[in-house]
C-alpha cells in the first residue's frame, strides 16, 4: 500500500517508539508519512508533551527529540485530530482510555463482522503482564495508575472473545487473554 492510500494513523500514545514512523525526512525537513492521512492524537497526551517535552528520552538511551520531529510536524501540516478519550472513528473503530502509561494512552478497539479486537499500545508489554497486572514497565508515567488500568483491562478482556494485539509481545503477537478465576494468561 502507498503511504498515499493511508486514510487515518491511530497513535495510542506519544512516546518515541510510537511516533516514529508519523514522519520522513524529505529535503531536511521532517513531513508526515502518510500525506493525505488525519492523525488521532488523544487531547490529554498531546496536551501533557507539549508542557513536559521528551521526559522519557532522559536517561532511557534516547536523546533525540521525537515530539519536535514525529509530532509537531504532522500539526503543523494541519494533519492531526487532537480528540478526546472515547473518539470514534465510526462505529467499528474507536478510542479507549487506558491511562497511566502515559497520561493520556488509549486503545483501539476495533468491532467488524461479528469479531472483536484491541490494540493494546503500552498497557502491556509482556505477557507475564497478564498474571502479573502490578508489574510495570520502567516507562511508566504513573505506576499506580498504570497497574490499575492494567488490571481492569485483563480482567475484562479475560474468557472473552476479544483478539489482543499488543505492540511489544514477541511474535505472534494476536493472542486471547485467559484463566479469569485462576489468575490470568495470555494465550496464543
Amino acid at each position: 500500500m502507498a503511504p498515499e492510500a493511508v486514510d487515518y494513523v491511530m497513535c495510542t500514545h506519544l512516546h518515541v517508539d510510537h511516533v516514529g514512523w508519523n514522519t520522513r525526512l524529505l529535503d531536511g525537513r521532517w513531513v508526515p508519512t502518510f500525506p493525505n492521512a488525519k492523525y488521532i492524537f488523544h487531547k490529554q497526551e498531546y496536551d501533557h508533551w507539549v508542557a513536559h517535552g521528551d521526559y522519557v528520552t532522559e536517561g532511557a538511551g534516547s536523546s533525540d527529540s521525537f515530539f519536535d520531529d514525529s509530532v509537531l510536524p504532522v500539526v503543523e501540516a494541519g494533519q492531526a485530530e487532537i480528540v478526546a478519550g472515547d473518539f470514534g472513528l465510526d462505529d467499528m473503530v474507536w478510542l479507549d482510555p487506558t491511562p497511566g502509561h502515559s497520561p493520556g494512552h488509549v486503545c483501539v478497539r476495533v468491532e467488524a463482522g461479528g469479531g472483536k479486537a484491541v490494540f493494546s499500545g503500552d498497557l502491556l508489554h509482556h505477557p507475564v503482564q497478564c498474571r502479573r497486572p502490578d508489574w510495570n514497565s520502567r516507562f511508566c508515567w504513573d505506576l499506580d495508575m498504570s497497574a490499575a488500568t492494567r488490571k481492569r483491562f485483563v480482567e475484562a478482556q479475560a474468557d472473552e472473545d476479544v483478539l489482543v494485539l499488543p505492540a511489544h509481545f514477541a511474535a505472534p503477537t494476536v493472542g486471547r487473554i485467559v484463566g479469569a478465576a485462576e489468575g490470568c494468561s495470555y494465550l496464543v
